[in-house]
């Protein structure tokens, strides 16, 4: 069994009205018409591939001034009912808009503590608003730290349109992780194309973590696999980026394609001990 730390719970529905997931669609050059329709789809494919626990990403752009992004928030509580449907499965990051500072830490502070999230997501570029920026997403980093529950960023390009990446540029959170030596991050995607620079900064801080999250195993570059077999191999994560890339295709890409390249205890490390280890599950 695994743990996906990388889903986003996107119905059909919900992309077509959003224009930014729909270029995304594009770039995984998806057939919209196969989206999945509801949440029990997604958790009958965690069934089929032998997922156990899934993490579900909230995202909020309330107060970001990018029309294109005015349909992609997902309320915390409606996050919350999803999570429900999966009976201990599926586990909620919270997502809160940086660009309202005061009320982005009081409903952080909510789904932590009343709805009992188990950590936060933040997609920099589609809230146009710099990792390290000190008066936005310190507060934010502070709390997470406090309450010991780690924070998924964005990190790298994104297929999502209509958003810059440089908000996302890895080496931001640099500064982030010396001066909250505590705080545990995530860097989904491996900060792909600022990779070097995302193991770098997972190489000086031991509580860094890398996702490898929309990539099919196949394209992960061997670097990053040296890396995997390596030093970091307690801190990359399994990741799909579902629905962009369906669990039965990861699986079995992994399984054909990276598996057989993996040291003894590595494959069992990235699909499952080191999620387990990182969110107390």
């Amino acid at each position: 069994m695994s743990v996906d730390v990388h889903v986003h719970p996107w119905t059909r529905s919900f992309i077509l009205k959003n224009g930014p997931i729909v270029k995304a669609c594009r770039f995984f050059n998806l057939d919209t018409t196969l989206l999945p329709k509801s949440i029990g789809q997604l958790l009958e494919e965690m069934d089929e591939s032998g997922v156990e626990k899934a993490v579900i990403l909230g995202q909020d752009t309330h107060a970001t001034r990018n029309p294109s992004f005015k349909n992609y928030t997902i309320r915390n509580d409606d996050l919350a009912e999803v999570a429900a449907h999966g009976r201990g499965r599926l586990l909620p990051f919270a997502g809160v808009d940086p660009n309202a500072p005061p009320q982005a830490l009081k409903e952080l502070k909510r789904a932590i503590r009343k709805l009992g999230f188990r950590g936060l997501k933040v997609h920099n570029s589609a809230n146009s608003v710099y990792l390290n920026d000190r008066r936005k997403m310190y507060p934010l980093y502070a709390l997470c730290e406090e309450e010991e529950l780690p924070i998924l960023f964005h990190t790298g390009t994104t297929a999502l349109g209509d958003c810059e990446i440089r908000y996302s540029n890895p080496e931001l959170l640099d500064e982030v992780g010396q001066e909250y030596p505590d705080l545990k991050m995530i860097m989904a995607h491996f900060g792909w194309p600022w990779m070097d620079m995302a193991i770098a900064i997972a190489m000086r801080n031991p509580k860094v973590f890398l996702d490898v999250s929309g990539w099919k195993p196949k394209y992960l570059p061997s670097s990053l696999l040296s890396y995997l077999n390596g030093p970091l191999q307690s801190r990359i994560l399994f990741g799909t980026d579902y629905p962009m890339i369906r669990h039965r295709d990861w699986m079995r890409d992994f399984n054909e394609t990276l598996k057989p390249r993996l040291k003894p205890g590595v494959a069992e490390n990235l699909m499952r001990r080191n999620a387990e280890k990182l969110l107390g599950s």
